[in-house]
C-alpha cells in the first residue's frame, strides 16, 4: 500500500481520538440543541452527492489516459485503487445521515434509555468530518498523476 503513510497512520489515530472524545462529551448537548444536528444533516449531504459526482467522473472509462491498452489498463488499476478509498468515505456519510435520522426519531419517541445514540452520532460525525480534510489533496495526486502520464506518453 504506498499511500498508506506515516503522517497518514499519525491523522487516522488522532482523528480517532478527537472523534471518541467528542462522542463521549458532545452527545447529550447535540441531543439538546437542535441546529448543531441541522448543520450536520446539510454538510453531510453535500459531502456525499460531491463525492458521489468526484467518484463518477474520475471513474469514468472516458477519463482513461489515451494510448496503448497497457497503459489504459494499469492507469485503470490505479485509479479504481484511489476511488476505492472515496467509497469508504461516502458509506461514512451516509452512515452519519442514517445516524441523524436515526437521532431524530429517539428524540421525537423520547426514548431515553436510547440516548447513547447520541453521543454515537458525535463521534461519528466527527470522524467523517476529519477524514473528509484529506480528499483535497487525494484528488490533487489523482490529477497530477494522470497529468504527469499524459506528458510522458506525449514525449514518446
Amino acid at each position: 500500500m504506498k499511500n498508506l503513510s506515516f503522517s497518514r497512520i499519525i491523522y487516522f489515530f488522532a482523528s480517532l481520538t478527537v472523534s471518541v472524545l467528542a462522542g463521549y462529551y458532545w452527545g447529550d448537548e447535540l441531543r439538546l440543541s437542535e441546529k448543531p444536528s441541522e448543520y450536520i444533516g446539510v454538510t453531510f449531504s453535500i459531502l456525499a452527492a460531491t463525492l458521489f459526482a468526484v467518484i463518477s467522473i474520475v471513474g469514468d472509462p472516458s477519463m482513461l489516459i489515451p494510448g496503448n491498452w497497457r497503459v489504459a489498463h494499469e492507469n485503470a488499476k490505479d485509479i479504481q485503487k484511489e476511488i476505492h478509498s472515496f467509497n469508504f468515505l461516502f458509506i461514512l456519510y451516509i452512515l452519519v445521515l442514517g445516524l441523524l435520522v436515526v437521532t431524530e426519531i429517539i428524540e421525537f419517541a423520547s426514548w431515553d434509555s436510547y440516548y447513547f445514540v447520541f453521543n454515537i452520532f458525535a463521534g461519528i460525525s466527527t470522524f467523517a468530518f476529519l477524514a473528509s480534510f484529506g480528499l483535497p489533496f487525494s484528488l490533487t495526486r489523482i490529477q497530477r498523476d494522470r497529468l504527469n502520464q499524459e506528458i510522458r506518453n506525449r514525449r514518446r
